[in-house]
């Protein structure tokens, strides 16, 4: 990469304070995370813990199906259900592969689900993925980045301009968009200098600064991770005792046994209809029944 290159890249700078471009940022890092909490062995050629996991996760099942002897797990939609409303049918399309076709579940395809909640509950379609559960993280910590950097470069002033008119609105805008950047700016339009004027915003108690925002995302993070799983070390104490631990367990808002038994179970469903010997485990750092570093994991 040259030089003009380089500023042309800077000159397009990520602004931190558009929630949208945050929520995004955030989903991936995020999605990243919980992508990694099981581990699978013995998969087919053509099928990875990536392509399951991204179906379970966005979709809330995985459809695993048979084009020309080999298995696959690509994007399916449901297409029929049952008496009591549960997936019979799944529609795959791929112009990759130039097909299209209808499948049945439990004849010439069988489905994962990602919990036990499957996909629809009566006639209720389930939130049974867990594109809400990270999209509301994402959302919160966007909210709280925007506003920390609204905040910081809110700092550097301590009124807001007024404007008589498109015009000189235009110039202080570029005038305070320097002033964003961390540039020395000037005003020297005459005109504008004497009708330019100010409205104090600065409150006189006010308590939220810097500190506190960052804070709340870490917050945010924190409650994130113990969602998933993860043990967080607490700085403030040098020891926690299995009670503690298995406390903080039953506090997680996403089940890692439930999905864990959701897993075994379809791919024992897959196992059977195409004689493979898939199997799924926990990762041990999202695992919550490894305390201290020992595992005592019970699951058959």
């Amino acid at each position: 990469m040259n030089i003009k290159e380089t500023k042309k890249l800077l000159k397009s700078m990520y602004k931190v304070r558009d929630v949208e471009a945050g929520y995004w940022f955030w989903f991936w890092k995020l999605y990243n995370l919980v992508i990694d909490i099981f581990n699978y062995e013995n998969l087919p050629e053509n099928i990875s813990k990536t392509d399951i996991e991204n179906n379970l996760i966005l979709l809330g099942y995985c459809g695993i199906i048979d084009k020309g002897g080999k298995l696959y797990a690509p994007f399916t939609r449901i297409f029929d259900y049952d008496v009591n409303y549960q997936p019979t049918k799944l529609v795959f399309a791929n112009p990759r592969l130039i097909d299209y076709r209808t499948f049945t579940i439990g004849d010439n395809c069988e489905v994962i689900y990602n919990t036990s909640m499957r996909y629809r509950v009566w006639n209720l379609k389930v939130d049974g993925g867990l594109v809400t559960f990270i999209g509301r993280y994402a959302r919160q910590l966007a909210d709280v980045e925007a506003t920390l950097n609204i905040y910081t470069v809110n700092s550097r002033i301590t009124s807001y301009p007024t404007a008589d008119g498109d015009k000189m609105a235009s110039s202080i805008k570029a005038f305070f968009d320097k002033i964003g950047l961390g540039e020395n700016a000037v005003i020297s339009d005459d005109a504008i200098i004497n009708r330019f004027r100010n409205v104090d915003i600065n409150r006189a108690n006010i308590r939220d600064g810097v500190n506190d925002w960052l804070i709340a995302r870490d917050k945010i993070l924190e409650q994130f991770y113990r969602d998933i799983g993860v043990r967080m070390n607490n700085p403030k104490k040098a020891q926690v005792n299995e009670e503690e631990i298995e406390a903080n367990d039953q506090l997680l808002l996403i089940s890692i046994d439930d999905m864990y038994k959701a897993r075994v179970e379809g791919l024992e469903r897959v196992n059977n209809m195409f004689g493979t010997d898939m199997c799924v485990s926990i990762n041990e750092r999202f695992d919550i029944t490894n305390v201290g570093g020992v595992n005592n994991d019970t699951r058959d």
